[in-house]
């Protein structure tokens, strides 16, 4: 999906006549081998032609064998098949008005549309709902590591704003280059996983399930 998503959606594009930004929404987490993500391209893991010509060719069983090695051994196949995805944007760049927004842990809203929405469990608001349903006990990770969460509605209004910006700088520019945004709050903000136990801990306290 990630992949062969994004070409498809790049084939529509490439018929719309007053296309004026197309905003390809990554991950900060797509080159998790890399401790520093900046807004530039990396080189690739694999050619993504022929990474979606074996997927659509080999059983899940015979793609299970190879798929750590050929994938440079990421961790999962979602920060994989998104790298891949950003090297078929670059391919057009030339072509059509793109731009990169690489949001990293997305979590629920501060203020809109209500504070605390969100719309799935994924990611650390599952976790922490597993947990205070009592479902989920225990868990094997590092306290001190600082996770990189974002809001939701910050994310959207970063998102928002890049693409006026974008847009902005093609009506002004005969030749726009490609931008690739990260939208991270480490470093304004940053809060470690020991620390978000807690505070659910306390939440749980005050809001019982």
């Amino acid at each position: 999906m990630n992949t062969r998503g994004t070409y498809e959606l790049i084939k529509i594009a490439e018929i719309l006549k007053h296309l004026k930004v197309f905003m390809h929404v990554s991950t900060t987490y797509c080159y998790p081998n890399r401790r520093v993500i900046e807004e530039q391209f990396y080189p690739p893991y694999a050619d993504w032609r022929t990474t979606i010509k074996l997927a659509e060719t080999y059983d899940t069983e015979l793609l299970n064998v190879f798929n750590l090695k050929y994938g440079d051994f990421q961790p999962n196949t979602y920060t994989f098949t998104k790298s891949l995805a950003e090297q078929i944007i670059k391919e057009y760049k030339d072509k059509l008005p793109l731009l990169i927004f690489r949001p990293s842990i997305v979590i629920s809203s501060i203020e809109e549309p209500v504070p605390g929405w969100v719309d799935n469990f994924n990611g650390p608001i599952g976790m922490l709902v597993a947990c205070g349903i009592g479902i989920f006990r225990t868990s094997y990770g590092e306290p001190n590591i600082i996770s990189d969460f974002v809001p939701v509605d910050i994310v959207v209004r970063a998102m928002l704003i890049a693409t006026y910006r974008k847009g902005l700088e093609n009506r002004d520019n005969d030749e726009p280059k490609l931008e690739v945004v990260n939208g991270a709050a480490s470093k304004i903000r940053p809060i470690t996983t020991g620390e978000v136990i807690e505070i659910g801990k306390k939440s749980y306290k005050r809001n019982s399930f």
